[in-house]
């Protein structure tokens, strides 16, 4: 049968760890999931932007812990891990946020392709590197995995082929990582929002209002323009669906994908 809940706790007494730690998603996941009673664990690369991160957690009553992770590296995701275990006694959850993307522009043709696989390397490999170093702790908790997509594999444009080949690739590692760990008892799905109000999107706005001799407002209401909510989401209610992810709520659900677009595009 599955397990019962406390819907205002969802994560009571559970320890996730969330990589790619920064002032978007990475921050608004590691919120999120102290709010519903988690312990948290932070890894990124940026030790400014993990600290800060790790101090507001702390400031709302949570537990949290943190070390500076690369994902490229087995030995800081098995020190993650570690960190997690040591501190609060195992791994109930992994997000996997941590990403790379190469510039705007970059086609096979006109870039090297060591260019695709380094965002290759960040975004799908270091996903699965830090996936398979908290696997035994994983099948004790019989917890869950969340990687995060992008909109960007699903509306194709040139000059985001790395990005979008990475992110499309991180959908198809969960359903055979679901298939893989499912007789464990470990749930592996996927998020994909869409374009999030938030720190990435305001600045890169700005750039498009700027560059069009526009305004950051019209930019705004041109990009929702399609959406069948007239708005865009934010990056709070994409943690929150990753919250849902990692919780019991979502206790029959494996190897899925899970939209957050404002209707941007139905899947």
């Amino acid at each position: 049968m599955p397990p019962t809940y406390d819907a205002k706790r969802l994560l009571d007494g559970r320890t996730v760890i969330v990589s790619g730690v920064g002032p978007g998603l990475g921050r608004r996941t590691a919120l999120a999931a102290a709010a519903a009673g988690a312990w948290v664990v932070l890894g990124g690369r940026s030790a400014e932007a993990v600290g800060k991160v790790a101090a507001e957690v702390a400031a709302t009553g949570a537990r949290t812990a943190r070390l500076l992770c690369d994902v490229t590296s087995d030995a800081d995701c098995r020190a993650l891990v570690a960190l997690a275990q040591r501190e609060f006694g195992g791994v109930d959850c992994v997000v996997n946020n941590a990403f790379a993307s190469a510039p705007h522009g970059t086609t096979l043709e006109n870039a090297d392709v060591d260019r695709w696989r380094e965002t290759m390397d960040v975004t799908l490999f270091g996903s699965l590197r830090m996936t398979k170093a908290a696997l035994p702790e994983l099948r004790r908790s019989r917890g869950s995995v969340v990687f995060v997509g992008s909109q960007s594999m699903r509306r194709i444009k040139a000059g985001r082929g790395p990005y979008a080949t990475a992110k499309s690739a991180l959908v198809t590692a969960a359903q055979v990582l679901a298939r893989e760990v499912g007789p464990d008892g470990i749930r592996v799905n996927t998020i994909v929002p869409g374009r999030m109000w938030g720190p990435s999107l305001r600045t890169y706005i700005d750039r498009l209002a700027a560059e069009r001799g526009t305004s950051a407002e019209t930019e705004t209401r041109s990009m929702v323009g399609d959406n069948a909510l007239p708005r865009l989401t934010s990056d709070e209610e994409c943690a929150r669906v990753i919250v849902f992810l990692a919780s019991d709520l979502s206790y029959g659900m494996t190897g899925q994908t899970v939209d957050v677009n404002a209707g941007e595009t139905f899947h």
